[in-house]
C-alpha cells in the first residue's frame, strides 16, 4: 500500500510538471515536464519508488497509433522516393557511434563493448541484454542510453522550437470519431504488439501498433481521432518511466560515468546535426526534418516531437525505423568488432 501511495504521488507530481510546463508554452511538455520532475525526485532521493516497466507499453502503443496515422496512401507513397536518404542516415549514425565510443575509450578508459553499446543509438533494454551477453557490467550501459535520449528529447525540441521553423509539415491524417474507426484502430493496437512478440520481432508495443496503424492508413482506412487527454496520458506514462531510471546509487557508485555520458553525448549530438545539415544539401531536404530524423533518441519522441512541431512525421518516423532495421540486426557483430578493436588499442 505504501508503494502504491508513493507511485501515485510521483504521478501526480509528472501530471501537474506537464500542466506547468504546457501553461508557458514548452515543447513536448507532457513528456519532458514529467522526465524532469521524476529525475530530480528520484535522482535526490525525495521520493524513492519504482516505476513499473508494466506501464509503458501503454504509453508506446498510444503514441505509435497516433503516429501510425500520418502514413496516408500519399506519404507512404512518398517515403519509397527517399531510399537514398534513410541508408544514408543509418550509415552515417553507426559511423557516428564509432568515432563517439573511440573517443570515450580513449578520454575514460572505458572497455570497447560498454563504450559501443553506450552511444549507439537503441533502446536501453536492447543496450543493456547486450552488455551482459558480453560479460560487462548493464547499469553504466542503460544509463548513457537513458541519458542520450533525455537529453535529446530536451535539447533537440526545444532548438526546433526556438528556431520558429515549421514549414514542410503534412496535411493532419484523414480522422473518423465513429464506433467503426474506434474499432478498427483498436483493433490494430492490440493485434499489432501480439504480431510482433508472436515473430519475437524488437520493441513490439512500439514497432506493432505502429506498422497496424501504419498499414490501415495508407490503405486509405480514416484513423480514430485519439483524445488529447489520453495523448497527453501517454506522454506522462513514458516521461515518469524515464526518469524514474535516473536513481541516486547510479550517480554515486561511478564518479566519472555522468561526465562521460555528456561528453559523449554532445559529441554525438553535434555529429548528428551535422549530419542533418549534410543530408538537407545533397538531398534538397528540410533541415528541421532532418535534425528529427538524426537525432539519436527514441523513435516514439522524436516522431511525436515532429507531429508538434509540425514537421513530416510520416519522414521522420521512417528515418528512425530505417536506421533500427539497419541497427538492430548487425548490433552483435557491430559490437563484437568494437570489443577486439577495444583490446588490440588497449594491448602493450
Amino acid at each position: 500500500m505504501k508503494s502504491l501511495s508513493a507511485l501515485a504521488a510521483l504521478y501526480a507530481a509528472s501530471g501537474i510538471a506537464g500542466l506547468v510546463f504546457s501553461l508557458i508554452g514548452m515543447p513536448l511538455p507532457w513528456m519532458i515536464g514529467p522526465l524532469i520532475a521524476t529525475g530530480l525526485l528520484t535522482a535526490t532521493g525525495t521520493l524513492v519508488v519504482r516505476v513499473p516497466i508494466q506501464t509503458r507499453p501503454f504509453g508506446q502503443i498510444t503514441v505509435a497509433t497516433f503516429v501510425g496515422a500520418h502514413f496516408t496512401p500519399a506519404a507512404f507513397h512518398a517515403l519509397l522516393q527517399t531510399a537514398p536518404l534513410l541508408i544514408f542516415v543509418s550509415l552515417f549514425i553507426i559511423a557516428a557511434s564509432v568515432v563517439v565510443s573511440i573517443v570515450q575509450r580513449r578520454l575514460y578508459g572505458t572497455d570497447g563493448v560498454t563504450a559501443f553499446l553506450s552511444v549507439v543509438p537503441t533502446s536501453p533494454v536492447e543496450a543493456g541484454v547486450l552488455a551482459e551477453h558480453h560479460g560487462v557490467a548493464p547499469a553504466p550501459v542503460i544509463f548513457a542510453q537513458t541519458m542520450r535520449i533525455a537529453l535529446v528529447v530536451t535539447i533537440f525540441p526545444l532548438m526546433l522550437y526556438l528556431a520558429g521553423d515549421t514549414s514542410a509539415a503534412l496535411p493532419p491524417p484523414e480522422v473518423d470519431h465513429g464506433l467503426v474507426a474506434f474499432c478498427v484502430t483498436l483493433a490494430g493496437a492490440i493485434a499489432g504488439p501480439l504480431l510482433f512478440k508472436l515473430l519475437r520481432l524488437n520493441n513490439p508495443f512500439f514497432l506493432g501498433p505502429l506498422f497496424m496503424a501504419a498499414a490501415l492508413s495508407a490503405l486509405g482506412q480514416p484513423a480514430f481521432d485519439i483524445p488529447q487527454p489520453v495523448l497527453a496520458l501517454a506522454q506522462v506514462v513514458l516521461g515518469t518511466w524515464l526518469g524514474s531510471c535516473f536513481t541516486r546509487r547510479t550517480f554515486t557508485e561511478r564518479k566519472s560515468l555522468v561526465s562521460s555520458v555528456l561528453v559523449t553525448s554532445a559529441l554525438l549530438l553535434v555529429l548528428c546535426v551535422f549530419g542533418a545539415w549534410l543530408a538537407s544539401r545533397v538531398f534538397g531536404a528540410i533541415f528541421p526534418t532532418m535534425v528529427l530524423g538524426f537525432a539519436p533518441g527514441g523513435t516514439t519522441e522524436m516522431a511525436l516531437t515532429a507531429g508538434i512541431l509540425g514537421q513530416d512525421v510520416a519522414l521522420v518516423t521512417a528515418m528512425h525505423l530505417a536506421r533500427i532495421f539497419v541497427i538492430m540486426p548487425n548490433l552483435q557483430w557491430l559490437t563484437r568488432l568494437t570489443s577486439r578493436a577495444g583490446r588490440k588499442n588497449d594491448a602493450p
